[in-house]
């Protein structure tokens, strides 16, 4: 596995400094603690998020009634398995596991935890594109209602600028109900279907929160491709593709926003294949959907 920071290294030596250590929940705020939270920020904002998560583990044995370190466990681990070769599939899907069972364990902890909610969410959905999207057939009910809550509750945590909770809430629901097919059967046979309009909805949403982030702004330009191809709307096609345009003159703020800014061009030439992008690679949402009619 790879050294280098990968997408969340190079943060600020001064915000570790800087951070509200006094205003962590309950007894995190220890000064006891201090030099442990110290170290897994510090290692976390330098890439290091192993050695953080070891950290953070030591936290939680000392201060297992917060969930605010279980999420944060949760954001490591599958920043870990981001950051892998999407061939790695039984690495990558192993640190996947672990996100998903730290937020698990941090919602029993805390019923209202919107971050856990927000990073078992997106576990399970790197889970299904890493082993096979078949195999979250039976997940998208809790993946929906996790989605619904995370929002409702409206959480106010953010790092910076371009990373808060809320508006990865709002990405994460814009391409799940994306590339959640519209089919009316599928409510039936497994409670969740797609939602193209509130898919726009919460791209919008996220874009205004953190215009910083050129996936959130991709993730808009598909949304209203795949909205406007699929009723004829002339007008929200033109607005995607001038939204994926404009991505070619944003400053990088992640490591991966070269990748995106492909990912743009690609959507740009084949416009039909919006509704499928994900930045897994792209989903043949009909043959999905004979899969699941057919049970594989």
């Amino acid at each position: 596995m790879s050294t280098e920071p990968g997408r969340w290294g190079g943060g600020s030596h001064q915000a570790v400094e800087n951070f509200d250590y006094a205003g962590l929940p309950g007894r995190l705020s220890n000064p006891s603690l201090r030099s442990l939270w110290r170290e897994a920020l510090d290692l976390e904002r330098r890439g290091h998020l192993q050695e953080s998560a070891r950290r953070y583990e030591l936290i939680v044995l000392s201060i297992p009634e917060e969930a605010y370190t279980y999420w944060r466990l949760a954001r490591n681990y599958w920043r870990l398995g981001e950051n892998l070769p999407l061939d790695l599939k039984v690495e990558r899907g192993r640190y996947f596991d672990l996100s998903e069972e730290w937020a698990g364990r941090g919602l029993e902890v805390d019923s209202d935890c919107a971050a856990c909610m927000l990073w078992k969410f997106v576990s399970m959905g790197r889970q299904a594109t890493t082993r096979g999207l078949l195999t979250a057939a039976g997940d998208v009910r809790e993946m929906d209602e996790l989605l619904r809550r995370g929002i409702q509750l409206a959480p106010s945590h953010r790092d910076n600028d371009g990373n808060m909770t809320m508006g990865n809430l709002y990405y994460a629901g814009s391409v799940f109900y994306r590339v959640v097919p519209e089919w009316w059967w599928l409510k039936w046979l497994v409670g969740v279907r797609g939602d193209k309009p509130k898919s726009l909805d919460y791209a919008r949403n996220a874009v205004g929160l953190a215009p910083v982030r050129i996936d959130y702004r991709v993730e808009l330009g598909a949304s209203l491709l795949c909205l406007g191809l699929d009723r004829g709307d002339s007008d929200r096609i033109s607005e995607g593709k001038k939204v994926l345009r404009a991505t070619r003159g944003l400053g990088e703020f992640l490591s991966t926003d070269q990748l995106d800014k492909r990912h743009a061009e690609v959507l740009m030439e084949f416009p039909e294949r919006a509704c499928g992008y994900s930045r897994d690679g792209f989903i043949d949402v009909e043959g999905l959907g004979k899969q699941v009619r057919t049970g594989g």
